[in-house]
């Protein structure tokens, strides 16, 4: 070889094998993947699961008629979708032809994307199940200690356009923005008609266009009109149209868009998310006493101890929460008030005596109830004569409400003065699945429609989060049931 082709040689660049090379594939189809892949332990793991149990359909094959495809295998093909970002049907068709995993975990099966949307919209509730199946086996293997969890929600997209938000008062202004065009065309044409009888032979050529955009602007006026019988129907003052089970939901002042209220617990020593749910509730408020029960019983413990933000502090949800014997820590959400005067926190109740001592030294009784806010009103006659009042109050007299289950509330802050350090771990424990959870799913956004749809989707995101997290910490063999 001379000097030049073997500088030639060095500085080429790497090729690729000839196309027309004949060549085999792995003799076997599990060569196809490694052993420690990800698709190894979903296999194992739907492989496992009572599938009738759980309410999957067709888990028999019929005796007549064309054969089916198993239910094992559609919700291995959704699994490993979710896993790998890929949750359209169209896109899971595809990927069973020209995906090695897909290919393996299939065994060279090819259902067409009716087939597997059809799975998922008929078994939602099952779909859930195999979820939580997914955290009875870690329980059961001792992966879960359920000593502490942290709850937290997140807004999820919905498939539904801002623009079909609509309450009473716009659908009235759409309406007659309709109606006020619907004028202006017939005007146009009446003007038009006249022209004729006065005997002009230049017909307008736009006559038909005119007519056109009547018929399209009355069907427009239609189907508003129906949409307000919706709304007086369902009692709503604002409905999203196309996905009525979605809410206009957003943070601060930010836009609100049609989305979900996906709530999960995750377990602080695992890092697993033990339960999780979806709902139509904007505010979390609500939600905690629900989401805690349902935690004890998923975790079959007796006491739970519960970390939350400051959107949980529901007063009568954590009073029913410590009579359940579940131990809330979470900051007290309190309002914007005036920095002029002084803050309810500067006055101090007496338990023993039910009353409030003023920062003026004055004793604020009883003197009625805030039926709807759950609130007691103290007050005091001292008002009018104090020193201090410029700094109290502007008006005639200060009113201090407390909550009918105050005590609660201040037992939960008293936590988090003690130990601080709790509100470090909530977030670092169940922010990261919520981030991890919405780039997997197109940033935050579900495909389904329906409140039903939508909790099955959802859980395949936690199934697929809680097996790349098991897997992460504990490693595949663990994870892997065994036969």
């Amino acid at each position: 070889m001379s000097y030049e082709t073997a500088v030639r040689v060095l500085v080429s660049f790497l090729e690729g094998t000839d196309r027309t090379q004949v060549s085999l594939l792995p003799p076997c189809i599990d060569d196809y993947v490694a052993p420690e892949s990800l698709v190894r332990v979903v296999d194992a793991f739907v492989g496992s699961l009572d599938l009738a149990e759980l309410g999957f359909a067709r888990t028999v094959a019929a005796a007549t008629g064309r054969p089916g495809y198993h239910p094992g295998d559609m919700l291995r093909l959704y699994v490993w979708g979710y896993l790998n970002q890929v949750r359209s049907s169209r896109h899971l068709e595809r990927a069973c032809i020209r995906d090695l995993e897909a290919l393996w975990l299939m065994k060279q099966l090819a259902p067409d994307y009716r087939t597997i949307a059809a799975f998922r919209h008929d078994n939602p509730e099952a779909i859930v199940a195999a979820s939580a199946a997914f955290i009875q086996f870690c329980l059961d293997g001792g992966l879960i200690t359920g000593r502490m969890v942290a709850l937290d929600g997140t807004k999820m997209r919905a498939v539904a356009s801002p623009k079909n938000i609509a309450g009473a008062e716009r659908l009235a202004r759409d309406v007659a923005h309709t109606e006020k065009e619907i004028a202006y065309y017939l005007d146009r044409l009446d003007a038009m008609d006249e022209a004729v009888t006065q005997g002009f032979d230049d017909q307008p050529v736009h006559r038909q266009a005119f007519t056109d955009a009547i018929a399209a602007l009355s069907r427009r006026k239609d189907r508003l009109a129906r949409r307000q019988e919706i709304l007086v129907e369902r009692a709503e003052k604002v409905l999203v149209f196309g996905e009525p089970d979605a809410r206009p939901m957003g943070y601060a002042h930010s836009p609100k868009m049609p989305c979900y209220n996906m709530q999960s617990v995750v377990d602080v020593d695992s890092g697993l998310i033990v339960h999780h749910d979806v709902a139509n509730e904007a505010n979390d408020s609500q939600l905690l006493h629900p989401m805690s029960l349902a935690t004890m019983e998923v975790l079959q413990v007796d006491r739970l101890t519960v970390l939350a933000d400051g959107g949980y502090s529901n007063a009568q949800a954590i009073a029913a929460c410590e009579h359940d014997r579940i131990e809330v820590a979470a900051p007290i959400k309190r309002g914007a008030m005036n920095t002029d005067f002084f803050r309810p926190t500067q006055f101090a109740f007496d338990e023993a005596s039910d009353t409030i001592r003023c920062p003026a030294g004055q004793t604020m009784k009883p003197s009625g109830k805030h039926t709807r806010n759950r609130a007691i009103r103290y007050r005091t006659t001292a008002c009018r004569d104090c020193r201090l009042k410029p700094r109290c109050t502007a008006g005639a007299q200060r009113t201090i409400h407390r909550l009918f289950d105050q005590a609660a509330l201040d037992r939960m802050e008293a936590r988090i003065y003690a130990n601080p350090s709790l509100m470090v771990t909530r977030r670092c424990t169940v922010e990261h699945p919520f981030g991890t959870i919405k780039r997997m799913s197109g940033g935050g956004r579900f495909l389904t429609r329906g409140l039903r749809a939508v909790k099955a989707e959802a859980a395949l995101s936690i199934l697929a989060f809680n097996i790349i997290h098991a897997v992460n910490v504990f490693g595949p063999a663990r994870l892997t049931p065994s036969a």
